[in-house]
């Protein structure tokens, strides 16, 4: 079923590519431009910024660091990177706290310097 779907989608995506040929519109161009980025994905990306916080919070003891995305957050996202980060964060052993804070943001607390 995934597979059949995956199917319609690329077909969807060229039907609405080609037809944007004609209309030139920006917003369309938006739309596309977040489905190739969502195909093209599993670069990585995501998890070196994990780390790249990570370190931070262990440069920065008793200071909180954001947790940023190279996409856009909201509740949703922010709940699924807070448990990312919590799940790396005990693999690794430290002492590190992870918090959703207003609709979208995710900041890690490095407790060592207390």
């Amino acid at each position: 079923m995934n597979n059949y779907k995956n199917q319609i989608a690329d077909e969807l995506y060229k039907a609405v590519k080609e037809l944007n040929e004609c209309l030139n519109s920006p917003k369309l161009d938006a739309v596309l431009q977040k489905y190739e980025d969502q195909k093209n994905r599993q670069t990585g990306r995501t998890t070196i910024l994990y780390m790249k916080a990570i370190v931070k919070a262990l440069e920065n003891p008793d200071k909180s660091v954001e947790f940023i995305d190279h996409y856009e957050h909201n509740w949703d996202r922010a709940k699924y990177h807070r448990e990312n980060l919590e799940t790396i964060i005990k693999k690794l052993g430290y002492n590190i706290i992870v918090q959703s804070k207003g609709q979208a943001q995710v900041y890690l607390y490095n407790e060592f310097g207390k």
